[in-house]
């Protein structure tokens, strides 16, 4: 069982449930934009449907409430609370207010990221990522959201995936904005999101007594075939944090979560990326390192290893047929919750915080009305299971299901459904599933009773 003071909670992000993208002040975000373009998203859905939760947020909590979650980690649409002239929209601050006050009052913590992903197009334009003043605007919008909630919210994550930012968003540009970068615009606007990170750290630390600030990342952990090999698990560690010039190197945990925890850049960096580093400043590194409380992370899936006889690490290629959830990267690896904490606490001696993990299932409304997950709650229990083993050796304080919802599940568009709530995209209807009752169950239990 998880101790008594574990955080259960449920996640949730603003453009992926809101919907209302053109009501009360709100100004175009980069998602909004790049929705409009045909073939960008696979249904050509976007975020003006959805859930509804601008206008539901108390069904919402209802829910919540229901569910006995003690935590509910939800994103601030920065486009919603700041108007493209670049003042504070107070509709759209309200709105966030009033969502907080509704939490607290059913005794629910609320867990605020500030960046998950909806930049304003006006700031895309000036350059995005690119722009040396993106950390500036980005503190004078961490300033308008925290003094916006005076004290009713303590816990803040600056920045949910980095990794997918900027693989997805400028390198295979199959996110919003879907700009390309090169190698040097790349490192240069991964070192600007970095200092976006320690302003937004220095600002919550100001106005917030008693704040607790963390970032988001993304990873898949490297796990050994053979648990009791320890020539195995060494040498995933090590390959779990490598950064080297190719590909996939903007998808690489270390090159954000090395300078935030650790002060600088690994070596590596330095080494691979002669040729085209940023410039660097002692005073940005000490920015980028400002201390923080808790390292979330969101783990999905993972890859088994093993060694070769020669003793050299390989990626083991997943078998056809191989059991996946209905999304090509999310295979069922529940070991990735044991491995994945096990060695961000080991490198960074960080509280570990799960702050997405779920299941994409091809869902739908029964004959008896109903919907019928038994493939999201064996993932559930499974990743769950493994979870609590290394809580027994690491620190790991919390879990966050995604998602509370079906949603807008960015370039999948409305194909594609991680929710513990079904959400009839016809008429708005909203049907709890089987793993709504089932993760209610375990965090009654506090821990996975298979009996």
């Amino acid at each position: 069982m998880f101790n008594k003071d574990f955080i259960f909670g449920a996640s949730t992000a603003a453009y992926q449930i809101e919907g209302y993208i053109d009501s009360d002040g709100k100004c175009e975000s980069i998602w909004d934009r790049f929705t409009r373009t045909k073939g960008n998203i696979l249904d050509d859905s976007d975020g003006s449907i959805v859930c509804e939760s601008y206008k539901k947020y108390k069904d919402d909590v209802k829910l919540l409430k229901e569910l006995k979650v003690n935590a509910y980690r939800f994103s601030i649409a920065w486009t919603r609370v700041v108007t493209k002239d670049n003042k504070p929209n107070k509709k759209g601050i309200d709105y966030y207010v009033k969502l907080v006050r509704e939490l607290l009052k059913a005794n629910i913590k609320p867990v605020v990221t500030l960046y998950h992903w909806d930049m304003p197009m006006w700031l895309e334009e000036l350059g995005g990522f690119l722009n040396d003043d993106i950390s500036k605007y980005f503190r004078d919008y961490t300033e308008i959201v925290t003094k916006a909630f005076d004290g009713l919210v303590s816990d803040y994550i600056t920045i949910n995936e980095p990794e997918c930012i900027m693989q997805l968003g400028h390198r295979l540009c199959v996110h919003a904005p879907g700009v390309k970068y090169n190698d040097k615009d790349m490192l240069h606007a991964i070192h600007n999101l970095l200092k976006c990170h320690g302003e937004a750290v220095k600002v919550i630390r100001k106005n917030i007594k008693n704040s607790t600030v963390g970032i988001a990342p993304c990873s898949r952990p490297m796990i050994p075939e053979d648990r009791e090999n320890k020539e195995q698990e060494k040498k995933c560690y090590l390959k779990y944090f490598e950064l080297k010039k190719d590909f996939e190197y903007p998808n690489t945990l270390a090159i954000y979560t090395d300078p935030i925890f650790l002060g600088d850049y690994p070596k590596s960096y330095y080494e691979e990326f002669k040729d085209c580093l940023p410039n660097i400043t002692k005073e940005e590194l000490e920015l980028i390192s400002q201390p923080t409380d808790y390292l979330y992370q969101n783990i999905y899936s993972g890859n088994y290893y093993s060694l070769n006889k020669n003793g050299t690490l390989v990626k083991n290629e997943f078998y056809k047929g191989y059991p996946e959830g209905n999304i090509d990267w999310l295979q069922v690896v529940p070991e990735a919750l044991y491995y994945g904490p096990k060695f961000l606490f080991e490198r960074y001696k960080k509280p570990i915080i799960i702050s997405e993990n779920g299941f994409c299932n091809n869902d739908l409304i029964s004959l008896d009305g109903k919907v019928h997950d038994p493939e999201r709650i064996d993932y559930i229990r499974r990743y769950l299971i493994e979870l609590e083993k290394v809580s027994q050796i690491v620190d790991v304080r919390g879990y966050f299901l995604w998602s509370l919802f079906d949603n807008f599940e960015w370039n999948s568009g409305l194909r594609k459904r991680f929710g513990i709530v079904y959400i009839d995209y016809k008429d708005g209807k909203r049907i709890k599933k089987d793993s709504f009752y089932e993760y209610k169950k375990i965090i009654k239990n506090r821990g996975v009773n298979l009996n």
